[in-house]
């Protein structure tokens, strides 16, 4: 069966026409793409318009900052939402992979607040700025696996017998026991930096696909576009600078440093007007609020701002003041 005859199946089946056939063909094609043997791609226009379309569904279900998935629910949402869409993305990165009757657990930080938070096994996640993380409310079966959206630092606890994985924007890291950090706030490209121990990433989410293995101080940047993986060494203490809410510039340009800002916060910052090229930054941020920090910058630099939304500031730059 192709993808187009299976949205066929959901557009019927939410509309109350698929016959009891139908409705096993649609299951069994379920459990295929749970099992990743089948992989229908996407586009990241799709996947991000899929995304948006979705999570505004799930959040107009919200209750608090926890929120429970029933994927035979979901099925109607599907048959809307899946046109021309990759099935493998939608289930995995909305944990609807998972066995019906699963409840999964969503966390979500906002754009001035971290968050730390324990994971069923008793690993532990460190959420940056303006992230998700949804897991099931155990981790039941032959692996633990967990959905992050922007950037979280894991420190997983050992199970030789089930792998830890996290799937997030088509990426799978995997991994026994070690602490890592994975960065996707950006749509094209996906960071991993393992801290200790040894991670496998791969842009292939089909079963069995071979896994390019990260070694301590090293950082995977995975370009979701022409699917190749760059190995680098890093500077670890500077890679996870960001848990330690700590930002130093040292005469640095005031667009890099609005650059840095907007990417620590995981908010986009637009920057209008001729900003001088002799306006530079020498100062330190430790514990601060992104908002703190604007405040701070305007007694260096003239100018300001406005929000547009939670993912977007507009900066009106007017002059350097030293």
């Amino acid at each position: 069966m192709n993808k187009e005859i299976f949205i066929a199946l959901l557009k019927k089946q939410a509309n109350g026409k698929a016959s009891p056939e139908e409705l096993d063909q649609i299951k069994q094609i379920f459990d295929l793409i749970q099992r990743r043997e089948i992989n229908w791609p996407l586009s990241p226009a799709e996947e991000l318009a899929l995304k948006n379309n979705v999570k505004r569904k799930i959040d107009e279900r919200k209750k608090g900052n926890q929120v429970s998935f029933n994927p035979l629910i979901i099925f109607k949402w599907a048959a809307v939402l899946l046109i021309g869409f990759s099935l493998t993305y939608f289930l995995f990165s909305y944990g609807l992979g998972s066995k019906a009757d699963q409840e999964w657990v969503e966390k979500v930080t906002s754009q001035t607040q971290k968050g730390t938070f324990t994971l069923p096994d008793g690993s532990t996640v460190f959420l940056n700025t303006n992230s998700c993380i949804r897991f099931p409310i155990n981790f039941s079966g032959d692996k633990r696996e967990v959905i992050l959206e922007g950037e979280g630092f894991f420190n997983v606890v050992k199970n030789k017998e089930k792998p830890f994985e996290v799937v997030t924007n088509g990426v799978l890291t995997r991994v026994l026991g070690t602490s890592f950090n994975i960065n996707a706030a950006n749509e094209e490209l996906v960071e991993v930096v393992v801290a200790s121990g040894k991670v496998g990433v791969t842009n292939d989410l089909t079963k069995g696909a071979s896994l390019n293995l990260i070694d301590p101080n090293q950082k995977a940047t995975i370009n979701r576009i022409n699917k190749e993986v760059h190995v680098e060494e890093i500077d670890i203490e500077e890679e996870l600078a960001w848990k330690a809410e700590k930002m130093s510039f040292d005469f640095v340009p005031f667009e890099d440093v609005i650059a840095t800002i907007g990417s620590m916060y995981h908010i986009e910052i637009e920057i209008r007007g001729d900003v001088d090229e002799s306006c530079t930054i020498r100062s330190t941020y430790s514990n601060k609020s992104l908002y703190s920090i604007l405040y701070g910058l305007k007694n260096i630099v003239d100018f300001d701002w406005e929000k547009v939304d939670e993912r977007k500031i507009i900066l009106n730059y007017k002059s350097c003041i030293n």
